[in-house]
């Protein structure tokens, strides 16, 4: 994966979450007290109460992953080695469960875990015809998050171990019937970022972005005559709701 894709994904996600943060930072300005409160300077100013994000919390999210599979297969004999680079993509969902500390006024650290079914797949064409397919059936997480945050909005970062169950087809061609295939659970890393805004006491919603390597499946296929390794990554934009309790 080239420092070149990693870019282009992070910048359309950047500009996703500042939009997010405007309209965020837009709900902490009301309400905003009596019409007295606005018009006579002789009234206290009206001062919203802190939210405070110490607490456990678990929730629902859903979302959208894109990615890339870079491929080789080597023949076990002599031959000439097939490479394969193609694009993935679908839906992503499933819930999540965490626990937030605000250290002080502006500083929050948590823990969460989640749990999503997975959409994601491609096919590409390698350099000698041959197909390849790949599917991520289901991701998980269990990471870190750090943060600031400016009224009732929590700007974050998030870090830590991904996992995933990975499934690889190859064919003949394009058109043909897989020969050879395997699947299996990988772990990788994950890291990005989001915004979190609290709407009320106990709900907040958030959009996130993180960018995930579920390193390398490789297999072995004695019958189909091939040694196979795939390096899977993906990214996602996420939207969720949590609950705190």
């Amino acid at each position: 994966m080239s420092h070149m894709r990693i870019f282009s994904g992070i910048v359309p996600a950047a500009v996703a979450l500042t939009a997010f943060g405007g309209l965020a930072e837009a709900a902490d300005l009301g309400p905003y007290g009596s019409p007295r409160q606005r018009w006579d300077s002789s009234a206290p100013a009206y001062s919203p109460q802190a939210f405070r994000w110490t607490g456990f919390y678990a929730g629902l999210q859903a979302g959208y992953g894109w990615g890339t599979t870079d491929a080789v297969s080597t023949p076990l004999g002599a031959g000439t080695t097939q490479s394969f680079d193609y694009s993935t993509s679908g839906g992503i969902g499933g819930v999540h469960a965490g626990y937030n500390w605000q250290a002080n006024r502006n500083f929050v650290l948590g823990l969460e875990t989640d749990l999503e079914v997975s959409g994601i797949g491609g096919s590409g064409i390698g350099t000698f015809g041959g197909g390849h397919v790949t599917n991520i059936d289901w991701l998980g997480s269990m990471r870190g998050r750090a943060g600031f945050t400016t009224g009732s909005t929590l700007f974050y970062l998030t870090a830590g171990l991904a996992y995933g169950g990975v499934s690889v087809d190859r064919s003949a061609s394009a058109t043909s019937t897989p020969f050879i295939g395997a699947s299996d659970r990988k772990v990788g890393w994950t890291a990005g970022a989001g915004i979190e805004h609290a709407f009320t006491s106990t709900i907040s919603a958030r959009i996130e972005y993180r960018y995930t390597d579920l390193g390398q499946i490789t297999y072995t296929s004695t019958t189909g005559g091939l040694t196979d390794t795939s390096d899977v990554t993906q990214s996602a934009v996420r939207a969720g709701l949590s609950f705190k309790f």
